[in-house]
């Protein structure tokens, strides 16, 4: 595996054709989620249940896409043991896209450096 540093560029590989990049939902989003999801309840539709028959939780995280196929992002952390749901998935970084701003996680084996 390559070793990336803060403030290195890097990319997408080629070879890659699903990018798993990630965010923690924020308060709004989530609460956005629960306010669908009573206005389902008072409505009288079905709301949605695990195999389990439990009530399903609000998304933790957001997936992100992205305009271009290869976007150049900006390493913030090099080493990230990632929070997903609620787990963590280890070899990981955390990179900014510079066109948006946005910070966000992505798999370490997806990506590789194009300048330091």
């Amino acid at each position: 595996m390559e070793n990336f540093g803060k403030g290195d560029l890097v990319q997408f590989k080629v070879e890659v054709h699903h990018f798993d990049a990630w965010r923690r939902a924020t308060h709004e989003e989530q609460q956005a989620w629960y306010d669908k999801l009573y206005e389902d309840c008072r409505n009288g539709r079905d709301v949605p249940h695990d195999s389990a028959g439990e009530s399903r939780l609000a998304p933790q995280d957001v997936e992100i896409t992205f305009a271009s196929n290869e976007p150049v992002m900006i390493v913030n952390r090099a080493r990230v043991r990632a929070p997903v749901g609620y787990g963590s998935r280890p070899h990981c970084m955390e990179v900014t896209d510079p066109v948006t701003g946005q910070t966000f996680f992505v798999r370490k084996s997806q990506v590789t450096r194009i300048a330091k």
